[in-house]
């Protein structure tokens, strides 16, 4: 008799699930405008590592990041939702503007002098960062996204959203003026950049760098919104990216020389949004996110050629790549009819 009453109130308590989780009375299309305005902070790395061996293994030869300290953006989310289906269009535009240093770190003893010494930072240094006006638009860079997703209900205050999205980036840097600090050879090895007897430092003026960069994302995952009350809406999100794709392009003036690196990652990045979502009437939300995304540090092939060359030349002794970190901070109206 127990078992009975058990297997019945489970069976009772999936069908009452069920029911919430599939039902949608709702057959009209729902649709939204959402105006952003918010902050990136964080920072691109540009790597390079040699594939030299050193006890075994490759290491790291260069590094340059890029600050962005802030990051000011500009942008738009437009949405359509049926029943159980939405589909979004997300967009962000970068202001041009100042965004902090662009540090660059070498370790040359071992690639210059087979000492094994691969640990020594011989170079190093820091220029004035910006984010660069494409074609004089005043915009520096974009960030879009189109996401679907599918909604459940399980229970009346909880939706559950599977996410599947593919966002594109990109931005533009120059660096100008500056310090290098390099350190002078002693013996068979370098100084390092901070023995201040055996450092060579130069103060420069004018521009240095201009540093494409592109970021490519498929990402999966969950959103799960919370509403304790008619008013706050609640959410979280979590994903992965299966695959995702960096290129960059890095041009050296005074050396005249280019650099072209792409790699190719799989299950790499990884991103997270935490919000709310306020509601001011039946058509106007007001919203808070905030998004970290960070990927590995991804590495591939590398290109090189002098600004005077037409064709990039793929390096066969060192490997390119890049890496991504930031925290998005984003406020946003939402329109809703």
């Amino acid at each position: 008799m127990k078992k009975n009453i058990l297997l019945a109130s489970a069976l009772f308590l999936l069908v009452s699930l069920s029911q919430n989780i599939f039902a949608q009375k709702d057959n009209k299309w729902h649709f939204s405008l959402t105006p952003t305005f918010g902050a990136r902070i964080g920072q691109h790395k540009e790597i390079v590592w040699t594939n030299k061996k050193s006890n075994g293994e490759t290491y790291k030869l260069s590094e340059l990041v890029y600050d962005l300290m802030p990051a000011w953006h500009l942008g738009v989310a437009i949405s359509a939702e049926k029943k159980r289906f939405a589909l979004r269009f997300m967009s962000k535009f970068f202001l041009a503007a100042k965004s902090g240093i662009l540090t660059d770190s070498d370790w040359q003893n071992d690639d210059k002098f087979s000492n094994g010494d691969t640990s020594t930072k011989t170079n190093y240094s820091t220029h004035t960062l910006l984010l660069d006006s494409c074609m004089n638009s005043g915009f520096a860079g974009y960030d879009l996204e189109l996401q679907s997703d599918l909604k459940f209900k399980p229970v009346s205050f909880l939706t559950l959203r599977p996410l599947l999205s593919v966002n594109a980036q990109y931005m533009k840097f120059s660096a100008k003026d500056g310090t290098t600090y390099y350190g002078k050879v002693i013996g068979n090895s370098y100084a390092s950049y901070d023995d201040e007897k055996n450092v060579e430092i130069t103060n420069l003026s004018g521009k240095v760098i201009d540093y494409d960069v592109y970021n490519f994302f498929l990402w999966t995952g969950i959103k799960a919104e919370f509403a304790p009350s008619q008013k706050v809406t609640l959410f979280l999100s979590t994903e992965i990216s299966p695959v995702s794709f960096f290129l960059d392009f890095d041009h050296h003036i005074r050396t005249k020389n280019e650099y072209a690196e792409m790699a190719l990652s799989y299950f790499y990045a990884f991103r997270q949004k935490i919000g709310a979502e306020f509601k001011l009437n039946d058509s106007i939300q007001f919203c808070q996110t905030a998004t970290f995304v960070m990927n590995g540090e991804s590495k591939g092939a590398m290109y090189q050629k002098n600004e005077s060359e037409k064709k990039y030349t793929k390096q066969t002794k060192s490997e390119g790549g890049g890496q991504l970190l930031y925290v998005d901070i984003d406020f946003s109206l939402k329109f809703s009819w």
